[in-house]
């Protein structure tokens, strides 16, 4: 690419050189001079034919993904800790805003929405298969099992963070797509990193602009869309990885606050 540009940088000199030249016909003999009229409108195809060349290549460069480097063999993430902007939709029920998100492995999350003044909207707690939602205006938490969440709920696709996380089958040689032993489908992209996964359920999720945090190739964000239409779609910002994490954030406080049924949550 480099070789290209200064290709074209050379041929733009030499039509520079000529413009120039030729912004003084009188000054030339009369053959150029006569040169200098009947080729001018040749001259500016090529000119707007090379800047149209040089913009291809500019834009070519600008997509074209960078590999990954310092990605160190067979670190992995066993805890995040980062802030977030997080966009959920369940069919007419939609809802945005920033916040953070903590996880450690194995299957234990904290995610929680914060209002523009920095007060706690919603809180979300992931223990395996359970799941605690507090909503700290109301004093409500819902607590149950995901098996119990109606088909509808908003909280679907929270229900597959667990899934979300799972690790791919090793790959053995350069294949596009792994299969492990319950049926997702892994669709790799550059380096054998996952793009996307999808369920035989339909259950689907997809991975975004992987970059290098602390030696592990991390997505920049993750778009999850469940098989009963409900999506979420979070944006890490400044992740940390595999930092300590205190058992205290990944544990919900329920004094004060009146404990509900997970399958009554309609919303906050």
């Amino acid at each position: 690419m480099a070789l290209l540009f200064r290709l074209q940088a050379a041929t733009l000199s030499r039509f520079a050189v000529r413009r120039f030249r030729r912004a003084d016909p009188g000054r030339l003999p009369a053959v150029e001079r006569e040169a200098f009229v009947t080729n001018k409108p040749h001259s500016t195809v090529r000119i707007l034919l090379l800047f149209l060349l040089l913009a291809v290549s500019l834009s070519a460069c600008a997509t074209a993904p960078k590999p990954l480097t310092g990605i160190v063999p067979g670190r992995e993430v066993e805890t995040l800790q980062s802030s977030i902007s997080v966009s959920v939709k369940s069919g007419e029920y939609s809802t945005s805003g920033r916040g953070f998100l903590i996880f450690r492995q194995p299957g234990r999350f904290h995610l929680a929405l914060l209002s523009p003044f920095g007060l706690t909207v919603f809180e979300v707690f992931i223990d395996g298969d359970r799941l605690t939602c507090l909503v700290p205006s109301r004093d409500e938490a819902y607590r149950g099992l995901f098996s119990e969440l109606p088909p509808e709920s908003p909280l679907q696709s929270m229900a597959m963070m667990k899934w979300v996380t799972a690790k791919p089958p090793q790959p053995v040689g350069a294949p596009r797509v792994l299969v492990n032993a319950g049926g997702d489908r892994f669709y790799l992209g550059p380096q054998h990193l996952v793009e996307r996964k999808v369920s035989p359920a339909g259950d689907q999720v997809s991975y975004e602009n992987y970059r290098n945090v602390n030696g592990v190739a991390f997505p920049e964000a993750i778009l999850i869309a469940s098989r009963f239409g409900s999506s979420v779609r979070i944006v890490f910002e400044d992740p940390e990885i595999n930092q300590p994490v205190d058992e205290s954030t990944l544990t919900p406080a329920l004094e004060g606050l009146k404990v509900l049924p997970l399958s009554s949550f309609k919303g906050f």
